[in-house]
Parts: structure tokens; sequence; C-alpha cells
């Protein structure tokens, strides 16, 4: 059972058990006692935010009253499959010192089931709930008929609201949007992450001899193709090969780029996380960081269950918590070089995060056309690029796809956070092994000269170019990171991108993999990578 199903938040309404009808409502002509005797059926009503455990437990909080009056009360439960259906057990508790002290209800429901040809079903949860301790009801339904004493019974509905975006809370501005979302932005960063991790993969299928020859040739071939951080197989991994130094610094341009244009346009910087943000599932998503429900990706239950695993409150609290304390850890980060930095954060916690904040897709157009399986990795027409929903500009922005994870605005505060752990690994080691490792500017990019803590004098991020350093985004800031941004650098112009993009996700891999039904290699998902492991 795959409880994360439940994650979110619930719009709840309760309605006595009364057997009598109740008036007809005539919109056109509304009667007060009519509205009058409706509202007297409503119980309660308020927001259910569940948090499920992976082992079916579960917490939450009920919330009532308003922004300004907050009436919540705390809940716990149980998760439960009988016969393929799902049951859920749980209680509400008021808190103490609040106007719900001493209020206790205890609720029993199960999540509706998928009509085969329902369309468009939204998910619901249906029960019945007692109230367990006598209290007063709160205005306005302080009313003689409106007695409920302990063991007062009424039937419940429980709706999900529409998850709330980061987009529609956080956005990028228009100006950042325009260079980040554009075919030539994108197609960088997919072939550069698509590179690396399929060019040397003896266990998973190498990109063949010719497409690798035409790739050199169009200058993209990757000096040091990535490796998981795993230890104690060095048969099967060569030593460290400087990939993690190629994937701090890359980012670490792409952010400095962003600032660039955001100081240009007068625009605030995007502030990077200071820490992860703790567990929130929240469907309003009123900071941008709720973390979405998993969803089936149509990749088995073993992907379904990896996904909700990433997402559960308790990977968070096991696993996130304990990296992150290591990797802000100067006694640790001293004992790193800057590449096993950069392949252990890339590996363990970076495309974990990617993952766990990253939502069901929709089609660009239209949002009420889900795609569990995300962008066709073959497919890179137009409407993937920008598209009108709603009659405004949209920028396919999923989290988990390296052709948009970019467009999103988690990923600038997540990549940020693992900048700042650059410095962190600087301070480290000033500290423990002074003057061991120096400042240097590599490509217009504050980094580290090559020494016995750095191995790469140049990290990559695409085909140099005399007088452009590592090469990469050279040519955006430029020409404003539009299409034409960078033909005038040899490898970066967006057709020689483009021929690049399809030698890697070719639809002949695409249709092996179909037919298989594994997931790809090739793939531009964070979800593709976690099939390995990796150690500290």
């Amino acid at each position: 059972m795959i409880y994360d199903l439940l994650a979110g938040s619930w719009t709840y309404r309760s309605f006595t058990n009364r057997p009598d009808l109740l008036p007809d409502l005539d919109p056109e002509h509304i009667v007060k006692d009519d509205v009058d005797k409706w509202s007297r059926y409503l119980f309660g009503q308020g927001v259910m935010t569940f948090h499920p455990t992976v082992t079916g437990a579960l917490t939450g909080v009920f919330e009532m009253g308003t922004d300004e009056s907050p009436l919540d009360m705390h809940l716990n439960g149980k998760i439960e499959d009988r016969d393929g259906v799902t049951w859920i057990k749980w209680n509400a508790h008021g808190l103490p010192g609040t106007p719900s002290d001493g209020w206790l209800y205890e609720y029993d429901g199960y999540y509706t089931t998928k009509w085969p040809d329902g369309r468009r079903q939204i998910d619901a949860i249906v029960g019945s709930v007692v109230r367990s301790q006598n209290h007063d009801d709160l205005a306005p339904n302080q009313t003689p008929d409106r007695a409920v004493l302990a063991g007062s019974v009424a039937s419940f509905i429980m709706v999900r609201p529409a998850f709330v975006e980061a987009r529609e809370v956080i956005g990028l501005p228009p100006e950042m949007l325009e260079m980040v979302g554009s075919r030539h932005h994108r197609l960088h960063h997919a072939i550069w992450h698509g590179l690396r991790d399929n060019w040397a993969t003896p266990s998973d299928g190498d990109i063949s001899e010719s497409d690798k020859a035409e790739i050199t040739n169009l200058g993209w071939a990757p000096p040091r193709p990535n490796q998981r951080p795993t230890r104690g197989t060095v048969a099967l991994r060569d030593p460290d090969n400087g990939a993690g130094e190629d994937f701090l610094y890359m980012h670490r341009e792409m952010i400095q780029k962003v600032r660039e244009l955001l100081s240009g346009h007068g625009l605030p910087m995007i502030q990077a996380w200071t820490s992860i943000p703790s567990p929130n599932r929240q469907s309003r998503n009123r900071d941008g960081f709720s973390v979405p429900q998993a969803w089936d990706q149509g990749q088995g239950d073993f992907a379904f269950k990896g996904l909700a695993t990433i997402k559960s409150d308790e990977y968070w609290q096991s696993r996130m918590t304990f990296l992150e304390r290591q990797f802000k850890n100067p006694k640790y980060l001293a004992t790193l070089s800057l590449d096993q930095l950069g392949a252990k954060i890339e590996w363990l916690i970076h495309n974990l995060m990617h993952i766990r904040w990253c939502s069901l897709p929709t089609e660009p157009a239209n949002p009420l056309i889900p795609l569990p399986g995300g962008r066709p990795p073959t497919d890179t027409s137009d409407k993937w690029i920008k598209a009108t929903r709603s009659g405004k500009p949209f920028y396919y922005d999923d989290l988990n796809d390296t052709f948009s994870s970019h467009v999103h605005p988690v990923f600038w505060r997540l990549h940020g956070w693992v900048d700042d752990r650059i410095e962190d690994w600087y301070a480290a080691h000033d500290a423990a092994h002074p003057g061991q490792v120096t400042r240097q500017t590599v490509g217009a990019v504050p980094w580290f000269a090559k020494g016995q803590w750095v191995s790469v004098e140049t990290p990559w991020v695409g085909p140099a170019t005399a007088g452009h350093g590592p090469g990469g985004h050279a040519g955006d800031h430029d020409h404003g990171g539009h299409d034409h941004g960078g033909h005038d650098l040899p490898g970066h112009d967006v057709a020689v991108m483009q021929r690049v993009y399809d030698l890697i996700f070719k639809p002949e891999t695409a249709a092996v993999v179909t037919a298989s039904g594994t997931t790809a290699t090739r793939s531009v998902q964070f979800t593709g990578k976690i099939t390995g492991g990796g150690t500290l």
C-alpha cells in the first residue's frame, strides 16, 4: 500500500444525520429561512492536512476558523488496506490553551473508488465522525436545535483541492523565464546532464561509438563522465575523475548568470535555502515549498514506492537531515576533495531534492490533462518551450526533467543551498589545511586553483571556446538567453545542441525501453538516476 496518495490537504465538510428533506433553494428567489435550515445541517468544516508515513501511521492538522482567529486540532491515526479499499481511522484533539482545548472527535472513512469510466474524478474520502467530548459550539452555530453532545454522529465528505504549484506562489520574473525557459538554455542543461550520465555507464548500456564520434565532432564529448559516489567497487568505477567538480562549477555559473540578469533589471535576488525545508504537505503551498503528493508514473510499484518514500516525512527526518548535517560539518568537509564533495552532493541529496519537490506534470496548455510519465524525452517541440495557458505565457517547469527543472522556482533555492556548501567546504579546508586550497577566478566564475584538493584546472560546462573559459553559457549574457544566444560559439548553436540531444535520446532507445517495461538509463528524469546506491 502506497500511503502517500493521501498526503496533502483535504477540504472537509460534515453534516448531521437527519432524515427529513431539505427545502429546494431557488437561486432567483433566496429565502433566508431555507438557507438557515441548510446551514444547520452543517456539523463542521475546515481543511485537514494529512502526513502519512510509509508504515501507515497518520498525523496532521485540522484547520478551522480564519487566519485572524484560527481554530486547529491535531490529527493522529492509521491507514489500512482492507480488500483493496483504503480505510482511514483517526482522531482530532484540541490544542491546550486554545478554543479547541478539550475537544475530541473520532473519524472512520475510506478513499473512494476510482471509476474506470469516470471523467476527471476528484479524490475523495467519505465516512462518519463521532463527537467524543461535550463542548459548546462556536458562533454562529450556537443554536438550540444544534445541541450536539458527546456521542453525536455526523457524516462527512472530504475532497482534495488542486495543489498550488510553486510557480503560482514564488514564480520567477518574466525576464528570467524568458532566459532560462529558452530552447538554448533547456537544451544546454539537458544535454550536459544527459552526456555525463550516459557516456560511460557499462552496466546500463553506452551511447553507440558512432554516436559518440558525431557528438565528439560537434565538440560535446564530456571529458569526465558522471560516476555514482560508490566506494568499494573499484572494478566498476574509476577513481574520482573530476565530474563532481564539473557539477558544482556548472551550476555555480548558472546561478551567477541569473544573478547578473536580475541585477541588470533591478530585480531582487533569489534567496538560497539556508536549510532544507521541513515537511509541509499543505496544498495551499503558502511559501512555495510544500511537498507535492506522489503519483504513479507507470513504471511499476517499486518506482512508485520509491517516489512516495522520498516525499515522506520520515525520509526528511532520517535521511535528509543527516546528510545536511554532514555537508555542513567542517570536520567531515575537511576530509573531502572538491570532486568528492560534488559527487556526493549530486548523488546523495541533490537528485533527491529534485524528486521530493517535483509534482505531477500536466500538458503545457491544459493543466487538467495529467502526464504521469512526464514529457516524452524524444519530444522537444515548441509547446515544451513556451505555451499559452489560460491566456498567459506558460513555461514547462517539471522539476524532475533536466529539460525544464531550471525553470522551476525551487531549482534556484535548492541549488543555492548546494552552492553554499562549496563555501562551507572551502572554510573547512582553510581552517584544517591553511594554504592548501587557493581561490581563483575560472571563466569569470569565482573558483579554486588546481591543487591537492582540487583535481580539475578547467571544469566542463560545454564546448570550450578561446576567450570564454570553460564555455557553456558564455553567449547567454550577451544575447539575453534567447534562442540565438550563443550562436557565435562553436557547439553552442541551437541546431548543434538539438542534434546532440537527439543523439542521446533517440526514438529507438525509447521504443526498446517501452517494450521492456523498464526505466531508461537515458532518462531526462532525476527519478531515473536513483537505481544505484551511494555511501558517505
